[in-house]
């Protein structure tokens, strides 16, 4: 069992072309060993920076995917929460006749109010404050709440 035999290629781009639509974020869906079969959405300025570096994207992202897809894993239920950089991302479990065959993600919106780690992204990517800071502001903003209600409909 895998993720298409839940959805075809096709229904399963519908579903994330709606979350990038809806939120703003790049949005995946993963199999079971947590490789990416199909996206949707380009990721923000920042977010392609930070993968540009292959430590960043090993630190800041794939450390993130990796724990919360074990942990939605775990708790057969989503997980919405924040990358290394700071930046929303939520991860659902997908189970099909009750096995777990992969996920559903998106990442790279900023929560009004919050502040994203500048200095974690300076370092990873040997980039300066003001480029970091400048990207910084062309980061999608979406609420808490907003995030929730995608996940709780996904779920």
């Amino acid at each position: 069992m895998n993720m298409y035999s839940i959805r075809t290629k096709q229904e399963w781009q519908k579903v994330l072309d709606s979350i990038h639509e809806e939120l703003g974020m790049s949005s995946a869906i993963t199999d079971k060993e947590n490789r990416v079969l199909q996206v949707s959405g380009e990721r923000n300025p920042l977010c392609s920076r930070i993968r540009s570096f292959e430590e960043a994207l090993a630190f800041i992202c794939s450390q993130a995917q990796q724990s919360m897809a074990q942990e939605t894993k775990k708790k057969k239920r989503p997980v919405i929460d924040t990358c290394d950089a700071g930046m929303a991302k939520f991860v659902v479990p997908v189970f099909y006749q009750g096995d777990f065959v992969g996920t559903l993600t998106a990442c790279g919106a900023r929560i009004p109010g919050t502040e994203l780690e500048t200095f974690l992204i300076e370092k990873a990517t040997k980039a300066n404050g003001r480029d970091i800071e400048e990207l910084i502001q062309l980061v999608p903003q979406c609420d808490e709440k907003t995030i929730a209600k995608v996940v709780q409909r996904l779920s």
